[in-house]
């Protein structure tokens, strides 16, 4: 099959899905358990473009700076537990943890702790679900580095930094990318959850908003639009990554 081939392939399974999806909640709406996309379609255009613009980056940036973080730390980690092999198993023992810790615990931590206002509940929730998914991408890419390079930097006389710098981390570069747009979707799937339970703004904190006030449309219209915006991010970092990787090759 040939290229274009394919992707009119996948173009057309994607808009059957959501057709069927769609055929789907129009049936539901008639039966009462669902609004009808014509009420929540309506209940979207009158939301206020400045309070949906600043709701939805609001929810950005919760994402972006907990991404930022966990990015920062699971680098600083991977490289201290590559280079002493002592840290290794302190490493293991964070990602275990941490990924055994559900969004919903980290979320009641944190508001518990620093309260439901504290604009750092949502940047920290989203920190401690991405760091161990960051941190396993990034041991298993340094373990992966072809030694028989380490060993021409080495006998080319070249100093510990020479391996990172000219090695290690060019060839981590693509587990690294692939790695950091999965996060980067996490975190903003559990950035809604984080500002649900405690947040002064965000997408999370208006469909709760929607919840407490028995309002099924608001909940589902501002569910869509986090479904939107999601899927947007990733078709945009699915193509960044696509030319980083052509570009690495």
């Amino acid at each position: 099959m040939l290229p274009f081939e394919r992707g009119s392939s996948l173009r057309a399974g994607e808009l059957s899905s959501l057709m069927v999806l769609l055929s789907v909640w129009v049936l539901l709406s008639f039966s009462g358990i669902f609004p009808s996309p014509w009420d929540v379609a309506e209940y979207l255009l009158n939301i206020e473009s400045e309070s949906m613009f600043s709701n939805a980056m609001i929810t950005l940036f919760n994402s972006f700076s907990g991404f930022s973080t966990a990015l920062i730390s699971s680098l600083t980690l991977g490289v201290l537990s590559h280079r002493f092999r002592i840290l290794r198993g302190f490493s293991d023992g964070i990602c275990s943890i941490f990924n055994s810790t559900s969004a919903l615990i980290w979320s009641l931590i944190m508001v518990s702790t620093l309260g439901v206002l504290s604009p750092l509940s949502p940047i920290l929730v989203v920190t401690a679900v991405t760091l161990p998914q960051l941190l396993s991408a990034i041991t298993a890419a340094l373990d992966s580095v072809d030694e028989r390079l380490l060993e021409v930097v080495r006998s080319l006389g070249g100093s510990p930094s020479d391996e990172y710098f000219d090695v290690i981390i060019p060839s981590s570069l693509p587990a690294l990318i692939s790695s950091s747009r999965i996060a980067i979707g996490l975190g903003l799937r559990i950035s809604v959850v984080a500002e649900a339970f405690g947040s002064r703004g965000g997408i999370g904190y208006m469909i709760m908003r929607s919840y407490n006030l028995a309002n099924a449309t608001g909940v589902l219209a501002w569910s869509l639009l986090m479904i939107a915006l999601v899927m947007a991010m990733d078709h945009l970092l699915r193509s960044i990554e696509e030319r980083s990787m052509r570009w690495l090759r």
